[in-house]
């Protein structure tokens, strides 16, 4: 495995186990108090949303270093005010902080693929998932099975961040040296200088898209822009408006563990959804393993979100395993249209116009996301509402949310 897919890799697990840490702290976050749990996906989403609409227009003139080195300075500011201050609305505001800190990492690092083989998006997306899998699992098991507090968690984490200059400076120092023999994603081999973001000698890397040519890439993309939009929208509803009023009185954990074998659910499945490609490539170069019919995903989230809705107001499931495997679908189909979407665009389109698809399709992705925040202030209180309604004295299994403190914790662990 060449240093270019490794050094991608690297950056999106760093990314990602950061991003599903905040989203799996979303219910501790918001212990003993009544503000939706889409407040957290909102804080952590709108500031990235906006950037979206901004910096792709910049991006080829930002060097990878500075995308480094500004991300981890947000998610370090980040961290610490969400962990070190009780007020929810301080911490809401850490929440935005590390938003900022992950879109740059996000959306600088995965244009930046573009530069370099093919290889490097498919590692670039498995990272993702990968790391979505980690966070999910390391907070998991710290708050459940090591009994650590969730702030506690989540500062640990910040071992992590010098990863993102390391990696910066390695690509950099690698990127300059002489030619090089790699291979590429269709299984030959040849002799190529790196391309930079510097490289001046390069006029086909070099050469600058004109604002006529950004737009135009702009409608070129639309197909893949709307169902990543329609998927993501789907997609967090389920996790973070829906599920979240469904647990089971049947279930061997308290209902604040459901949402967290929810969301370690999920993003196993979004793992393998998002992986899949890096793998078969790997062993067989020569198959095509992505589809500019992303729709098909989009449709099958999509009908996953109402029937979960209907199971949150109806109450027909009959244990959490049954609506854990709906999840796990969730996740599995969300991951191939990631992988599908971003592998396409731009696709036989010179690097400078892939890097700017790239970087305008992840507006429809975390649009996507900040739409289903809005869309969950309302959704979830009024599946909430209808649960107590009808499974009062019963009425703890319509959250899964403890209210016993300023930061929540497994019952088990109180009991130690």
């Amino acid at each position: 495995m060449t240093s270019d897919v490794v050094a991608f890799l690297g950056f999106a697990v760093t990314t990602y186990i950061f991003f599903t840490a905040i989203i799996i702290s979303a219910q501790d976050i918001l212990a003993f108090t009544n503000i939706a749990t889409p407040s957290i996906i909102l804080c952590l989403n709108a500031p990235y949303f906006a950037m979206t609409l901004i910096l792709p227009y910049y991006i080829d003139k930002l060097s990878l270093m500075n995308k480094a080195v500004a991300s981890t300075v947000f998610i370090v500011a980040g961290v610490f005010i969400i962990t070190l201050i009780p007020t929810p609305a301080l911490r809401l505001f850490g929440v935005v902080l590390v938003s900022i800190g992950t879109g740059i990492a996000e959306m600088g690092f995965l244009s930046a693929t573009s530069l370099h083989q093919d290889l490097t998006l498919h590692s670039f997306a498995c990272g993702t998932g990968l790391g979505a899998a980690i966070g999910t699992l390391y907070m998991s098991g710290m708050t459940t099975i090591a009994c650590i507090k969730p702030s506690i968690a989540l500062q640990i984490l910040l071992v992590l961040l010098p990863i993102y200059p390391l990696l910066a400076w390695h690509l950099k120092r690698t990127s300059n040296l002489p030619n090089k023999e790699l291979t590429t994603s269709k299984g030959t081999h040849v002799e190529f200088t790196p391309l930079t973001e510097q490289d001046s000698n390069s006029e086909v890397v070099d050469q600058h898209l004109t604002l006529k040519e950004k737009f135009s890439a702009v409608l070129e993309n639309l197909h893949l822009a709307v169902p990543l939009f329609i998927g993501e929208v789907s997609d967090f509803l389920i996790t973070n408006a829906v599920i979240t009023t469904i647990a089971f009185e049947n279930s061997p954990f308290d209902p604040r563990d459901h949402f967290l074998y929810y969301q370690l659910t999920f993003w196993a499945a979004e793992f393998i959804g998002r992986s899949y490609g890096l793998v078969i490539l790997w062993f067989k170069p020569s198959c095509t393993v992505v589809t500019n019919k992303t729709w098909i995903f989009s449709a099958i989230i999509t009908a996953n979100l109402l029937l979960l809705t209907c199971a949150s107001w109806y109450r027909f499931l009959p244990n959490f395993y049954v609506a854990a495997t709906l999840v796990a679908i969730t996740g599995a189909t969300q991951g191939a249209l990631y992988l599908n979407t971003f592998a396409v665009a731009g696709k036989d389109k010179r690097p400078r116009h892939r890097e700017f698809s790239q970087a305008f399709l992840t507006s429809a992705l975390v649009g996507g996301v900040v739409a289903a925040a809005l869309m969950g202030f309302y959704i979830e209180p009024k599946l909430k509402e209808h649960c107590m309604q009808i499974l009062a004295p019963h009425d703890t299994l319509c959250f899964t949310r403890l209210t016993h403190g300023q930061w929540n914790t497994t019952l088990s662990c109180i009991a130690r």
